[in-house]
């Protein structure tokens, strides 16, 4: 595992010209040296606090977030130059994974973290249409390492699977410790396998409960790296 102190220009991660990650291939474009620094410096800056498990899952999950952000360069032609958390419209930058950047229904962004969990099914959870995934922006890319729920007391969550692009099919994720909130700060969080959702692929998510239903809170954790002018947007208007 490399950490934010030993990531170099040298370490393989920067180095390498493509990795494979569930039967897909990523193509990555080169950074400079101003862009690894810049992301080295700002990443620490959006961690969370020291000590605290999600800031250990991300910390964790260093060198694929250097693939995604090379992967998304790569799919924009490497072209736009990485400039961290505010970057101009034509700028690639990053930042925390915001709900609007995924879909619940036929064209429908979501605007929270709100999901129904149905017991002892599975629903769809992240589609455009039933039982079919939606398609990522073309501007951006998602990264996604683990899952926080904002339910208090118990979160209602129990197993969940992805789809990454067409043949990114995982096995059902166990979620059933979030409503231990076994962490430092007592924060329900449960780690996944990382999965980097590449401008123009598709993302498809199902989601089960054990007992009782209604509306629980999943957030989706990670980064998104992308064009400043989808990452600033209020209103989505993002298209694939």
């Amino acid at each position: 595992m490399i950490s934010l102190r030993d990531l170099t220009l040298n370490s393989r991660c920067v180095q390498v010209p493509s990795v494979t990650l569930y039967g897909e291939s990523f193509p990555l474009a080169p950074l400079t040296q101003v862009e690894l620094d810049t992301f080295k410096i700002q990443l620490a800056d959006i961690l969370m606090i020291p000590g605290a498990d999600e800031r250990k899952v991300m910390e964790d999950r260093i060198e694929q977030y250097v693939y995604a952000l090379r992967s998304t360069k790569n799919e924009l032609d490497n072209k736009p130059q990485f400039t961290g958390l505010n970057p101009e419209d034509t700028e690639l930058g990053f930042g925390l994974i915001r709900p609007q950047f995924t879909h619940a229904g036929v064209a429908t962004y979501k605007t929270s973290w709100l999901v129904p969990i149905v017991a002892l099914t599975w629903s769809d959870w992240l589609f455009e249409a039933a039982a079919n995934p939606f398609t990522i922006g073309r501007d951006f890319c998602l990264c996604i390492t683990h899952l926080k729920s904002l339910l208090s007391p118990t979160p209602l969550l129990s197993e969940c699977r992805f789809q990454v692009g067409r043949r990114g099919i995982l096995i059902p994720n166990d979620t059933r410790s979030l409503r231990l909130a076994d962490s430092t700060n007592n924060i329900a969080i449960v780690a996944v396998p990382t999965m980097i959702c590449k401008p123009k692929s598709s993302l498809y998510a199902r989601v089960k409960g054990d007992a009782g239903a209604g509306n629980d809170e999943i957030v989706l954790g990670g980064l998104i790296f992308g064009l400043g002018r989808a990452l600033k947007e209020e209103v989505p208007t993002w298209t694939a």
